[in-house]
């Protein structure tokens, strides 16, 4: 069936378990006969939430497409917590939409973010009437992309996706008197305004713009959980993916703020032969156009347009509620930067890849873009210089580019690097311009060895494409937050640190460079480090930390790269 009438059903009530009804739109196709289901449950106003698929393109082509305001937004009874009831209550609603009127029983959800991990959590209950997935730039647990990202809190997100995307319907369930709402509202609007500066206040758990609304009690309750509290196990799929048992298509993106947890997620399935596909473009979060950050892609990146993003959904879904045949791909379709290709792969890593360091150089003086950092090849062979710079909590390196997900600091995905590097708190490490073209794809990491007189502290690192003109386009990124790694410790002890930088694909053209940048913050992508063994969450003292990296023989620091032959 192919673009037939739909009729629409506001606000259908569908009661969980425990007597809390949550309401959905129902889009059905205008005809007689059975059709699947395709469920979406968002947190973001099933009117206006969605912004990537349209449930009525859905409907037209066959489906009873059901969008679900989760529990405790908008429409939906209950209260608010992030993901806390998300598996139970898609439990319950997919088996409410199996027994809808004309459904056939065959459910498959769709989603992208919050309510692409409502899927994961909901097949992770197991609901027989749940046959297929695509959960689109989704993560995999909680405390990963929240509170332990390698023990950094990712602060830019969690602040600016609370303050802007959850708190006015909160502000408007929970102030019912009309001047303390329109007050409420008004002194949000400023806050937004100024959240640039709201990222740096301290203590994060006392923070203005979610506290003095009271609407939000949740937010510093999760702040103040530790890493084994039930909250994080309830909401976890990563040690579960035994308990997915049905087949996804994962889209994620190099510049998203989910991409590991993405590529993961894929892995879950793939390595169970569930038929799962991975998909990764140069895109951040949500957004899939070929012109990302300050690079232009080309055509080929904006292939998955609005259009093409329902017909890739359709055929997926196709396929496993219709049984029509699924267009023949490699399970991996990734997109190469650089060379700004499409390729298939059928695993991941790619089989071909061969793991190479590259050592980093210098006689002590790698800080900033002219330093005499280099990079290459070739194992240290002789003693060489240590780097030192000074990490100021008060002074962090500002986040520019990359996989972000705030407000204020608005420069996403691939941007030039070059004003930042001018920081005497940034090494770089660059190596001389190719004679020919490398390929890196794959999963990144550095090994850093290096010193801190700090009793806890962080190291960052990015990998960077140096253009011949000289701009340096940031490819992925990384934290440790040191104690993560070794415990109490980290004081004035030379350690051996690995940042996992997650993944990327680009081929570094000839006459370009690679360049690492090292240092000991990315700030409000993460929160800075205090260097006191506590945290910005609940204390404001702060000190210098002096740092001290290590390149010789016996400490011979590198990044790994995923070189592909």
């Amino acid at each position: 069936m192919k673009h037939c009438k739909i009729k629409i059903e506001k606000d259908v009530p569908a009661k969980m378990r425990d007597g809390v009804t949550l309401y959905a739109d129902v889009y059905r196709p205008d005809a007689d006969g059975e059709f699947p289901v395709l469920l979406t449950r968002l947190p973001y106003s099933k009117i206006f939430g969605l912004h990537f698929l349209r449930p009525d393109v859905l409907a037209e082509n066959g489906y009873i497409v059901v969008v679900q305001d989760v529990r405790g937004r908008f429409t939906s009874e209950g209260e608010f917590v992030p993901y806390i009831n998300e598996a139970n209550d898609g439990y319950d609603t997919v088996e409410w939409a199996a027994k809808l009127p004309q459904a056939n029983g065959k459910v498959g959800m769709f989603g992208l973010s919050y309510y692409g991990y409502t899927q994961l959590l909901a097949a992770m209950a197991e609901p027989p009437s749940l046959k297929v997935i695509v959960p689109t730039m989704s993560q995999n647990n909680m405390t990963d992309v929240f509170n332990d990202h390698d023990g950094a809190l990712e602060l830019g997100a969690w602040a600016s996706w609370s303050i802007e995307s959850i708190l006015p319907d909160l502000i408007t369930r929970h102030i019912t008197d009309p001047k303390e709402q329109k007050s409420a509202f008004e002194q949000l609007e400023k806050d937004l305004d100024n959240l640039e500066e709201w990222y740096k206040f301290k203590p994060i758990n006392a923070w203005p713009p979610v506290k003095n609304t009271g609407a939000m009690p949740y937010f510093t309750e999760i702040l103040d959980y530790p890493l084994d509290h039930p909250h994080w196990k309830d909401t976890s799929v990563k040690d579960n993916y035994d308990r997915v048992k049905i087949p996804g298509l994962h889209i994620g993106g190099w510049y998203d703020c989910f991409l590991d947890k993405t590529i993961a997620n894929f892995l879950g399935g793939h390595r169970q032969g569930l038929g799962d596909k991975l998909v990764i473009g140069p895109w951040t979060h949500g957004n899939f156009i070929s012109m990302i950050g300050d690079r232009d892609f080309g055509t080929a990146a904006g292939s998955w347009g609005e259009a093409s993003m329902h017909t890739r959904h359709l055929e997926w879904f196709n396929h496993w509620l219709k049984g029509e045949s699924l267009p023949h791909t490699a399970p991996i379709q990734i997109f190469t930067m650089g060379i700004n290709k499409w390729q298939g792969a059928k695993n991941w890593p790619l089989e071909n890849t061969n793991f190479t360091p590259l050592y980093f150089h210098s006689e002590g003086k790698a800080n900033t873009l002219k330093g005499d950092g280099t990079a290459d090849f070739k194992r240290p062979e002789r003693s060489e210089k240590n780097d030192v710079f000074a990490y100021n909590p008060e002074n962090p390196v500002p986040s520019h580019g990359g996989g972000t997900l705030h407000k204020a600091i608005q420069a996403d995905g691939p941007r030039d690097q070059r004003d930042l590097e001018q920081r005497e708190d940034i090494l770089c490490y660059t190596t001389a311009s190719l004679i020919e073209e490398v390929e890196v794809t794959g999963p990144v990491e550095v090994v850093l060895w290096a010193k801190t007189d700090a009793v806890n502290t962080d190291f960052t690192a990015k990998l960077i494409d140096v253009m011949p003109d000289g701009t340096a386009y940031n490819l992925t990124e990384g934290i440790i937050r040191a104690s993560k790694q070794h415990g109490d410790k980290v004081q004035n002890g030379l350690h051996k640190y690995t940042i996992n930088l997650w993944s990327t694909s680009n081929v570094f053209l000839k006459g370009h460079a690679i360049r690492v940048e090292i240092s000991s913050s990315n700030f409000p992508r993460f929160d800075a480090n205090p260097n006191t063994g506590a945290s910005f969450i609940n204390t404001t003292e702060s000190i210098v930390a002096n740092q001290t990296i290590f390149h010789d023989p016996e400490h011979p620091s590198h990044i790994l790269l995923p070189i592909i032959k």
